[in-house]
């Protein structure tokens, strides 16, 4: 039986990869944002996906290889040791919200605020803290614990993992 799949893909290779299973013939989904870009010389809308790096296909276990024929997939998002899978009526959700997701509004889901983190790289390296809020789409505020005074610190979300 066809589910909903959830599949990770070289970055920027998501539009690539959509326009292959056009020809190939895969049922796929790939939401997508306009969103404006500013340069110091212009303003320009661009269409981008919504979700970076994930393309969605719609596929029963035993095309499940079919998808490698695109170049650019990396493979399945894995959940539980089995395929990711979405319900029919939350692809349903995603596809008639699509049109009104603003781009400010995605985060990771993996953190959230008040989430007791850690910083495993740079010189903050080892570091327990609380994620006390988003600072654009590259940063988080932190309040680190393990020094005795508070201070809020910003660095990049990608140096910052759960506890």
């Amino acid at each position: 039986m066809p589910n909903w799949k959830v599949l990770l893909v070289q970055s920027r290779y998501e539009f690539k990869v959509e326009e292959q299973f056009g020809r190939l013939g895969i049922v796929h989904y790939l939401p997508k944002l306009k969103v404006e870009r500013r340069w110091s010389d212009r303003i320009k809308t661009l269409e981008v996906p919504t979700f970076p790096n994930y393309v969605f296909v719609y596929n029963a276990d035993g095309d499940r290889n079919d998808v490698f024929m695109a170049r650019g997939v990396m493979h399945y998002v894995r959940y539980n040791n089995q395929d990711a899978t979405l319900k029919p009526e939350d692809m349903e959700l995603l596809k008639k919200s699509s049109t009104m997701i603003q781009s400010s509004s995605l985060r990771p889901a993996g953190l959230l605020k008040g989430q007791a983190v850690e910083v495993y790289c740079g010189l903050l390296s080892g570091q327990r803290g609380l994620l006390v809020d988003w600072v654009g789409k590259k940063a988080v505020q932190l309040k680190l614990e393990t020094i005795s005074m508070g201070f809020v610190v910003e660095l990049p979300m990608d140096h910052i993992r759960a506890c």
